[in-house]
């Protein structure tokens, strides 16, 4: 019975704590809850400043020349691979299986049997 009262006391002090710093972490945003009709006040004097017009404009372009015209497309998304030259031919493939010792043959095997 006291091991229960105790928890649920440590709950209770938990949440109100929890509540309490959401209620300050929200004091730098514009909007700020109030008890009025419409809920809310908003403080324009404590918006952050972002990035400005031609930032952004600079990083779309920086962007579209990087990845071409499609970049910013949601078509693209996830966004394709880059390219990492030219691969292994199948004879240097073979080659390496060939010439692992048994304990690196061991270790490759348990790395992807798990």
């Amino acid at each position: 019975m006291q091991k229960t009262r105790t928890s649920t006391l440590l709950s209770l002090a938990f949440a109100a704590l929890s509540l309490g710093m959401l209620n300050s972490a929200s004091a730098s945003a514009t909007l700020h809850s109030a008890p009025t009709e419409k809920g809310y006040e908003l403080y324009p004097e404590h918006a952050q400043p972002g990035k400005s017009r031609a930032q952004v404009q600079a990083e779309t372009v920086e962007a579209l020349q990087k990845r071409g015209p499609n970049a910013l497309r949601s078509s693209n998304y996830p966004p394709a691979p880059v390219a990492s030259g030219p691969g292994k031919t199948r004879q240097q493939v073979i080659d390496e299986y060939s010439s692992e010792t048994p304990a690196e043959r061991k270790a490759r095997l348990k790395l992807y049997r798990g």
